[in-house]
């Protein structure tokens, strides 16, 4: 399992500033940790998309995985961040126990 302990973590905002931090830190190539609201919905995902280990979904495609948990939790905001992720080549891992996204090469 990847080692997430050393990877900046961002708060989960539903704003404009927040969300142009979340794009500039994955245009830049470089891993975050997401911290979603804990009523966040990440059971939707198709595992077929994405390996599983110790409990969470990784190495998911952004494109598909962001689009399936922007529509399911209301949240237009996961479209934006998956057009960067898709850019910088990103891969997404989702914790649905901590409810977060990792965001990482």
């Amino acid at each position: 399992m990847r080692d997430y302990d050393n990877m900046p973590k961002l708060e989960w905002q539903d704003d404009k500033a927040t969300l142009a931090r979340i794009k500039a830190q994955i245009l830049r190539e470089e891993p975050l940790i997401l911290l979603m609201p804990k009523d966040f919905d990440a059971g939707t995902i198709d595992p077929g998309v994405c390996e599983m280990e110790e409990g969470c979904l990784v190495d998911c495609e952004p494109r598909s995985t962001l689009a399936t948990l922007a529509a399911a939790n209301s949240m237009p905001a996961l479209d934006e961040i998956a057009d960067a992720a898709e850019e910088a080549r990103q891969r997404v891992d989702v914790d649905a126990v901590a409810c977060r996204l990792i965001i990482h090469d």
